[in-house]
């Protein structure tokens, strides 16, 4: 279900206001539609097929931000405004998608003052799933020593429980639940300033969740996107698998348990 908040005047006006490009040379848009949410919650369609639908420039990802720059923004070495210095190119679009901005959200408001947000949720036992399934990990492990799964550095990162504050968390599962519970967290202490969707309702209808996504932002009808809807803009994960089937009854319980209080009050049932 789209968030309840309604704006008094159009944002695709705003937005094209002061967005602006020197010749040659970015300038950092202070007012975009930002697209946050956890890896593998479904924010890439969602924004792909926003953006297309009312015409507007996106940035789809900033590897900048990836290993080694994420692991210095999470220990306070630098600042968010210092990469987009260095690359304004990134932060120019009228929509910008990057998961990890979710987890720097204070960070994100000081670069883009003016900016309105959208945050994309999905149930964490799905997203849990996918994430894993990208990664060609297995969810029903009882001991996950990463050091051994040769990840590349940009998703081992997201193992990094120390780094991320998560003191000393260990098990991959319980890593994974506590990340997906601090994305949830940015959502619902800012819910005020984001409109929420749902990746399930999302699934179930697309082009009627992007129209109604698209009047809660006051945002035009520019491109029919119908040719669009079904694109795979990431890697599909195995729907298909029972979460028992694919967690084991002990990981899955992992989930439930670290996340509930969360999932109930975003609707999902245990």
């Amino acid at each position: 279900m789209l968030g309840e908040r309604s704006r008094g005047q159009s944002l695709v006006g705003m937005m094209r206001r002061v967005f602006s490009v020197v010749r040659g040379r970015p300038k950092i848009n202070p007012a975009p539609l930002i697209v946050l949410g956890n890896q593998k919650s479904g924010t890439s369609a969602i924004a792909h097929l926003l953006a297309d639908y009312a015409g507007l420039s996106k940035t789809i990802d900033i590897p900048e931000l990836w290993w080694p720059t994420l692991a210095r923004l999470l220990r306070g070495e630098m600042h968010l405004s210092d990469l987009a210095r260095r690359c304004p190119h990134r932060f120019a679009a009228q929509l910008i998608k990057e998961p990890n901005l979710t987890f720097f959200y204070d960070e994100v408001k000081a670069v883009h003052p003016m900016a309105s947000f959208i945050f994309v949720v999905r149930d964490p036992r799905d997203n849990i799933r996918s994430l894993l399934n990208r990664l060609s990990l297995p969810g029903n492990l009882t001991a996950w020593p990463i050091a051994e799964q040769s990840l590349e550095p940009t998703w081992a990162v997201i193992f990094d429980a120390p780094l991320w504050g998560w003191g000393e968390v260990r098990h991959y599962i319980d890593v994974l639940a506590i990340r997906w519970n601090r994305a949830v967290d940015v959502y619902r202490e800012h819910a005020g300033e984001m409109v929420l969707v749902r990746y399930e309702e999302f699934i179930a209808d697309k082009m009627g969740t992007i129209e109604r996504l698209a009047e809660a932002l006051g945002l035009p009808r520019v491109d029919d996107i119908t040719d669009r809807l079904d694109i795979p803009y990431q890697p599909r994960g195995e729907r298909d698998v029972s979460w028992e089937a694919f967690f084991g009854r002990e990981n899955l319980a992992r989930i439930e348990r670290w996340c509930g209080e969360r999932m109930e009050a975003l609707g999902y049932s245990i």
